[in-house]
């Protein structure tokens, strides 16, 4: 049992400190820091990489799907790539059972991701508000590995990692929002404007 509450909380963790990290650099122009949860997210998900070929698959698609769309655009992304390669040097990859198995879920698994990621910059709230909010929270991504898990089964924790995954991420994001949010208030009381 304690082993999935680590398990899980790994997902939810590197969630959280990718966005954290994607914050400190784009929303808190803030890219000293931004080292830091890079850095973690970096270690969580080499982590995560060496637990199953299924995280592995999981993990990789999304991992080639974010850099193919052009996500991964600061040097400080670099230290979470440093961070997955140490973490793999040092534990090892997983076996993997079945490689064409393995290579037709990372490619569907990646065409999802990629899918998620051009559709959250092209959704417009006005033009499609459920487009919007569909790609908004990248539920193809999460719901296309939910079914991939019923071919799949040992899929099936992967796919729920990544709901915590997105969980923290999202948490993040809200964090984020407030935060700023009462910055801008301090600041138009400080200010007067």
């Amino acid at each position: 049992m304690i082993e999935w509450i680590g398990y899980f909380v790994a997902y939810f963790l590197a969630g959280f400190t990718l966005k954290m990290g994607d914050d400190l650099l784009d929303v808190f122009k803030r890219p000293s820091l931004a080292w830091i949860p890079l850095a973690v997210s970096g270690l969580l998900f080499g982590l995560i990489m060496t637990i199953t070929e299924y995280d592995l698959a999981l993990l990789v698609s999304i991992i080639i799907g974010v850099v193919v769309s052009g996500k991964v655009n600061r040097p400080q992304f670099s230290v979470g790539f440093v961070s997955i390669f140490g973490i793999i040097i040092l534990f090892g990859l997983p076996t993997i059972t079945a490689w064409l198995d393995w290579l037709a879920l990372v490619v569907m698994m990646f065409l999802s991701a990629v899918l998620d990621e051009k559709g959250n910059d092209w959704a417009n709230p006005e033009i499609s508000p459920r487009a919007y909010q569909f790609f908004q929270y990248r539920f193809t991504m999460k719901v296309s590995v939910l079914l991939l898990s019923i071919p799949w089964p040992l899929l099936l924790p992967a796919a729920i990692g990544l709901w915590f995954f997105d969980t923290g991420y999202e948490i993040m994001e809200w964090s984020g929002r407030q935060l700023q949010s009462s910055q801008k208030k301090l600041d138009t009381s400080l200010t007067g404007v």
